[in-house]
């Protein structure tokens, strides 16, 4: 059953996230992060519904549900800016009693305009066509065919203040509209 769960949690996030770039370490320090109220309330996207609720700190709990099935993920969120452009840091809530289980970090680019959120993740096959161009100038490791981010914090920001603009690395924003 868990492990249902886990593939369900994978396949929301794709929905979500697109093919997302994965990192071990967080794009925020807590201190960093910045709480954006007006982030609160349910997105809908096509048939699911995206529902920012706020948590611990600065954080948020964000619960992706689909309306054509009965499932749903629920993500930690933290939110700041680098450069001039927003981003957002989940990665998968999950509960202490799973062991062999590593968070990872997705990093999306987002653009809030009242009722409009527009999100692009960091696309993972943009990384892995720079990793073998050996242009790929962060840490990272390959694990198969996919590129892992190991760069820590400050590493990270860098790396994004200098692709922030790359419609490759941040390809098809999807446009998310509040539900009221």
């Amino acid at each position: 059953m868990k492990s249902c769960g886990a593939i369900l949690l994978f396949v929301l996030s794709v929905l979500f996230f697109g093919c997302p770039a994965r990192s071990l370490h967080p794009l925020f320090k807590e201190k960093e992060a910045v709480f954006l109220p007006s982030l609160l309330g349910t997105w809908v996207e096509h048939d699911d519904l995206y529902t920012f609720e706020q948590a611990e700190g600065k954080r948020y709990k964000l619960v992706i549900r689909s309306r054509t099935e009965k499932d749903s993920s629920v993500f930690v969120v933290w939110s700041g800016k680098i450069g001039s452009s927003w981003y957002l840091d989940s990665y998968p809530m999950h509960s202490a009693q799973e062991h062999h289980y590593v968070s990872v970090h997705v990093f999306t680019k987002m653009i809030l305009n009242g009722d409009t959120l527009r999100i692009a993740t960091l696309e993972a096959d943009w990384l892995s066509k720079m990793s073998s161009a050996k242009k790929l100038e962060v840490a990272h490791v390959q694990r198969e065919n996919e590129i892992i981010l190991t760069a820590p914090t400050h590493e990270l920001q860098k790396f994004l203040t200098s692709i922030g603009d790359n419609q490759e690395a941040f390809p098809n924003p999807d446009a998310l509209v509040r539900l009221r």
